[in-house]
């Protein structure tokens, strides 16, 4: 087993988390078929999957998720339907069979989702269940806006074995408010269309990892061969800030970790970031950073049409892959970690993970956690897993070798993970850093920062993080 290298930071999600299932945020890098962001309604369903294409049969399955509770309906609050997505379904359907309760979703954009919430927990009018985001730690935990699950959850019971340590990185001021179910080693992704490489007798970038020299080295030839070989053609676009943070992760640094004391640390002057952050910016310097003309970060057809080399983004995104490859037998789309660091000893991999919160002001809080324990389990228990891998394939489409490869990156003690997501702090520091670390790789919307280098940028902005972070170790007890 590869040694495992805990470097836990102030840690995310949703971004981006990043489940199977999770919501599709702004910058399209986590999870899977998100709400149009208009606030759907309980009816509303945001996949293909149906009881008549993926009919979903757990009677003979028996698992302890807990012991009995009172049957309710839960309100849930997010940004895709839990009821029918692929890797959600059979833990729902098992809930419902078992514990006589069901679960009733609005499902509104991801930006939406704290706007919502907080007019809910203010009006007495709580959900029971929301997904885990970017900045629910430690902002919006030390904000009161949860409920604490420890007199509902057990740590000793074999789903949760091996996880107390990051659990306990969730913990505020001693109290457990998250139980991630899902653990994602790799959330994000290089997207490239494999069929187009051959055709171009490029190296193959699924090759060169199984090699180990898919190296920094080694993705930039690739952007340079691929822009020079064809007068269109350009290298990688996608979700800019998530892209540029893997490059920095993969040196084994999170921007902001958190010390053996419990203390967040700052690493934005991080001699190693640095030297991620220059890389990006020579790639950027070169033309080889390129959001195509009239596309977003979310759009396939560049990849599909050949347009572009790579796309960086969330694994939800090899769903809309997949699917179009059942349509188009000669298309072969394929997807592969960030490159590692050639000065890293071994491939680091930013982190995340994906779960449920349950809102302060929630009536129902002992039944949300046994759904949780359910979702879990669907990646523990072998007969559930099996069932849960069924949907998956049934509802994304995934080719047995995608499929393979992605559920791979969920054992978290395979690999040198970093978990680092430095938005959990207040919104105008996020959205700093965000464009920051985006600027780093990409053009950015951001006037002041766009023809600044990183270290202008940080330099500018090394005072403010400074100030949020002692905020926030001065809260904890």
């Amino acid at each position: 087993m590869i040694k495992f290298k805990r470097i836990l930071a102030c840690v995310l999600a949703g971004a981006t988390a990043v489940s199977l299932a999770a919501c599709s945020s702004s910058s399209g890098t986590s999870g899977g078929e998100a709400s149009n962001g208009t606030g759907n309604s309980n009816s509303a369903a945001t996949t293909i999957d149906d009881d008549v294409e993926n009919p979903v049969d757990v009677s003979d399955i028996s698992i302890d998720a807990g012991d009995e509770v009172e049957p309710a309906v839960l309100e849930y609050l997010g940004c895709y339907d839990l009821r029918t997505a692929g890797d959600v379904k059979p833990a729902y359907t098992y809930f419902v069979d078992n514990y006589d309760c069901s679960i009733e979703v609005t499902l509104v954009g991801s930006l939406q989702i704290q706007e919502r919430l907080t007019t809910a927990i203010s009006s007495g009018d709580s959900p029971d269940l929301v997904d885990y985001a970017d900045n629910a730690f430690p902002l919006l935990v030390s904000s009161n806006m949860y409920t604490p699950l420890d007199e509902y959850m057990d740590l000793s019971a074999p789903q949760w074995a091996g996880l107390e340590e990051y659990i306990d990185k969730y913990a505020w001021n001693g109290k457990h408010y998250y139980y991630p179910w899902s653990y994602n080693v790799s959330p994000y992704f290089l997207v490239y269309n494999r069929g187009l490489f051959v055709q171009l007798g490029l190296d193959d970038p699924k090759e060169l990892y199984d090699e180990g020299n898919w190296t920094w080295d080694t993705f930039t030839e690739l952007l340079r061969d691929f822009k020079n070989s064809g007068e269109d053609r350009q290298g990688i676009y996608g979700a800019t800030q998530y892209t540029a943070q893997s490059i920095i992760n993969s040196t084994g640094v999170p921007l902001i970790a958190i010390g053996d004391d419990g203390k967040l640390q700052n690493n934005f002057s991080n001699a190693d970031v640095d030297r991620a952050a220059n890389f990006m910016q020579s790639l950027k310097s070169e033309g080889l950073t390129k959001f195509p003309e009239g596309y977003i970060n979310v759009d396939t057809d560049p990849i599909i049409s050949g347009y572009s080399a790579f796309q960086g983004i969330g694994e939800w995104i090899i769903t809309t892959y997949a699917r179009a490859m059942t349509k188009d037998d000669a298309l072969d789309i394929f997807f592969v970690p960030f490159p590692r660091d050639p000065e890293a000893d071994e491939y680091y991999y930013s982190m995340t993970t994906f779960g449920y919160f349950v809102p302060a002001g929630s009536e129902y809080a002992e039944q949300a956690a046994v759904f949780i324990n359910c979702c879990r389990l669907s990646v523990t228990d072998e007969a559930l897993k099996e069932t849960t891998k069924q949907s998956i394939m049934k509802n994304k489409k995934y080719t047995d070798e995608m499929y393979d490869f992605l559920m791979s990156f969920k054992e978290v003690n395979n690999f040198n993970a970093v978990i680092d997501s430095p938005y959990g702090l207040d919104d105008t520091t996020n959205q700093i850093i965000m464009d920051m670390i985006g600027n780093s790789m990409f053009e950015i919307s951001n006037e002041t920062m766009n023809g600044m280098s990183w270290t202008q940028t940080r330099e500018a902005n090394l005072g403010l993080i400074a100030t949020q972070v002692d905020y926030y170790n001065g809260l904890m007890s």
